[in-house]
């Protein structure tokens, strides 16, 4: 029934495409739609985030098409890039968004690129929530050949990108976005409890799969509820069978960056 529902308003969507006055962002109460709006709007946002020479945690929001990282260039081309993506309902500063994000940063050698897409992504918004994913993650596919252009020595595909509920499917659409571009696509994709509303029945380009990456990982931890059941990567953890986390809310950071393998 809410696979139909959604196929209803897909169908909605294109038939509004079609007409010449179609608007590209469309306010609909308080929810946004986005479809091929300009990525340089401020729908979405790139902050990157690292810890400098003298320990100290640096924080900058990048220019979405034609980001230039920081002065110490080279320094920071030596690091990790890891890609963080938030589901529903999410933002920069979610408790567990951030923790995964710090416990990162505590390793002097990895840098943090985040996705903030919350204005698309916000309650009670679903619905459209679940179809901007696509504008998300065509937006970062974006914003990461913009890095590949404007820094010399970076490369979108040595990105691990890490996506939560939601942002799976983002990380699944700018991996897929970039491999048309430039034929290769993310060294690695975490996907932690992909969504599973709107994308039970969806085809494989349109949800997180094993496809999409080098390697793609999933950690399923509310599985049959909010989060997929099937398998979906190349590795497929379900955690306490992948359905109840009774000391989700004790969880420590290292915890999570232990499942994740860093």
């Amino acid at each position: 029934m809410i696979e139909r529902s959604f196929g209803k308003l897909f169908l909605f969507i294109v038939l509004l495409k079609i007409h010449s006055s179609f608007e590209r962002e469309i306010e609909l109460g308080p929810c946004y739609l986005s479809i091929h709006s300009p990525c340089a709007n401020n729908s979405i946002q790139f902050h990157l985030f690292y810890t400098s020479s003298d320990n100290i945690q640096q924080h900058e929001i990048l220019d979405n098409i034609s980001p230039i990282l920081p002065f110490n260039i080279n320094e920071i081309l030596s690091r990790k890039f890891k890609l963080v993506v938030h589901g529903y309902g999410g933002h920069t500063d979610v408790s567990g968004f951030k923790l995964i994000r710090d416990a990162y940063l505590k390793h002097n050698d990895t840098v943090v690129m985040v996705v903030d897409w919350s204005r698309l992504a916000k309650l009670p918004c679903y619905p459209s929530a679940a179809i901007n994913t696509k504008q998300a993650g065509e937006c970062a596919a974006q914003f990461l050949i913009g890095m590949e252009e404007n820094n010399d020595g970076f490369k979108a595909a040595n990105v691990h990108a890490i996506g939560f509920s939601l942002g799976a499917h983002v990380a699944s659409f700018a991996s897929n976005a970039i491999e048309k571009a430039s034929g290769t696509k993310f060294h690695r994709i975490s996907g932690l409890d992909p969504a599973l509303p709107f994308f039970a029945t969806a085809r494989q380009h349109w949800k997180l799969d094993s496809t999409d990456g080098d390697f793609v990982d999933v950690i399923h931890t509310n599985a049959g509820v909010y989060g997929k059941l099937e398998s979906c990567g190349h590795v497929d953890f379900y955690i306490n069978n992948g359905q109840f986390q009774p000391s989700c809310s004790k969880a420590k950071s290292n915890e999570y960056i232990q499942m994740l393998k860093v």
